[in-house]
C-alpha cells in the first residue's frame, strides 16, 4: 500500500548484529512494494545487502533507486539462487510476481532464510480451476519448510493495520456483545477480471480473518457490472466459529493512483484519503477524519520483531488463507 513516504521516520533499536536482508523485487513497477519494503527494513535496523530483479537493466534501477532515495547500497543480482550462492543472508523479501512466489519461498527455506511474501501466497494461470485440496498442500510445503529450520514465515498483507484507525472513528461499530455481521470492501486493483480478485481476494481474507478468526465462504457469487470485469462485486457468507459475516468486495479498476479503498463494518464506513504527493493517509467517515499510519510499515516491523523473537510461521492462517483465496477466485472466475 505504501509508496514512498518520506515523512514517516522511524526511530529503532540497533542490534548489534544487525539482520542481513534480500529483496526480491525491489523496483517500483505498478502497485509493487519491494522498494518500500527495502526502505522499511533499513529504518527496522535490518542490513539490505542485495536485490533481486529479472534483468540486469531493472537490478540497475533497483539499486540506483534504493541509493539515491534511501541512502542504501546493495548488490544486484538476476536470480535468488545467484544471490544466495554469494551472499550471507538471514532473510529474503519476496516482493516479484504471484507467479514466482511459491519457487522463490521455497528456495529461501532451503537455504535457511526467514521469509516475507507480498500477497497472494503463490498464484498461476490455472490455479483457480485446479484441485482446493492441491492448493492447501503446496501451502502447507511452504510453511513447514520454514517452520522445520526454525524460521519464520509471514505474508505481507496490510490492511488489518487499519483496524485501530477505524475505531477511533466508530468505536460502537463491533465488540463485546456487538459481533460483526456485515463487512463491505472497496478496493481500486491496477487490473480487471480475474487478475483483480487474485491481486485484491488476500486483503478481503485478511481482513475477514482479523476481525472474527477462521472461517470458510459459503454462498460466494460474483456480478460483474461490465463484460470487460473493470467493476465487479462478489458476494458471500464466512461462516466461522461464532457464526457469520455476510461479506462482499467490490473491486473498481484503477490504472494510476490515488485508488479507491475503503471499508465499512456493521454499516459503519470509511474511506481512506491519500494525500499526494506526500503519500499521507487518512481514513475519513463523513466530515471527521483520523490519521491512518502506513500499514506497511507495521507490517515490515512485525515481521522483524517476529524473526528477532523466534516466532513459528502461522500455519493456520497461512495455509487457510490462500484456501479461502483459492475459493474466492474459482468462484470469480466462473463464466
Amino acid at each position: 500500500m505504501a509508496p514512498c513516504s518520506e515523512h514517516l521516520r522511524l526511530t529503532v533499536p540497533r542490534p548489534s548484529t544487525p539482520l542481513r536482508a534480500a529483496v526480491v523485487g525491489a523496483r517500483r513497477r505498478r502497485q509493487g512494494t519491494g522498494e518500500y519494503v527495502a526502505r522499511e527494513l533499513a529504518r527496522q535496523g535490518c542490513a539490505v545487502v542485495a536485490v533481486v530483479g529479472t534483468r540486469p537493466e531493472t537490478v540497475g534501477e533497483a539499486r540506483a533507486q534504493l541509493a539515491e532515495r534511501y541512502g542504501i547500497s546493495c548488490r544486484g543480482y538476476t536470480s535468488l539462487a545467484e544471490l544466495l550462492d554469494a551472499e550471507a543472508v538471514d532473510l529474503v523479501a519476496v516482493c516479484s510476481p504471484p507467479e514466482a512466489h511459491e519457487e522463490q519461498v521455497a528456495l529461501a527455506a532451503e537455504r535457511g532464510c526467514h521469509v516475507l511474501c507480498e500477497k497472494p501466497f503463490f498464484w498461476e494461470a490455472g490455479l483457480a480451476e485446479g484441485s482446493a485440496a492441491e492448493v492447501a498442500a503446496r501451502a502447507e510445503r511452504l510453511v513447514a519448510a520454514c517452520a522445520e529450520r526454525g524460521r519464520h514465515l509471514a505474508l505481507n498483507t496490510q490492511w488489518p493495520f487499519t483496524l485501530d484507525a477505524f475505531r477511533r472513528l466508530h468505536p460502537e461499530a463491533y465488540g463485546p456483545g456487538r459481533p460483526v455481521e456485515r463487512f463491505e470492501m472497496l478496493l481500486g486493483p491496477v487490473a480487471a477480471g480475474t487478475r483483480a480478485l487474485v491481486d485484491s481476494g488476500s486483503h478481503f481474507v485478511s481482513m475477514l480473518w482479523a476481525l472474527v478468526g477462521p472461517g470458510q465462504f459459503e454462498e460466494l457469487r460474483l456480478v460483474r457490472a461490465d463484460r470487460h470485469g473493470e467493476r465487479q462485486t462478489l458476494r458471500a457468507r464466512y461462516r466461522h466459529a461464532a457464526g457469520a459475516v455476510e461479506a462482499s468486495l467490490r473491486l473498481e479498476r484503477s490504472p494510476a493512483p490515488p485508488r479507491p479503498a475503503g471499508y465499512a463494518i456493521n454499516g459503519r464506513s470509511v474511506r481512506r484519503h491519500v494525500e499526494l504527493p506526500a503519500y499521507r493517509l487518512s481514513f475519513r467517515a463523513g466530515e471527521r477524519e483520523v490519521p491512518l499510519e502506513d500499514p506497511l510499515v507495521a507490517s515490515v516491523q512485525r515481521f522483524v520483531r517476529k524473526v528477532r523473537a523466534g516466532e513459528p510461521p502461522d500455519r493456520e492462517a497461512i495455509v487457510a488463507g490462500q484456501c479461502q483465496l483459492h475459493r474466492l477466485v474459482a468462484a470469480g472466475s466462473l463464466p
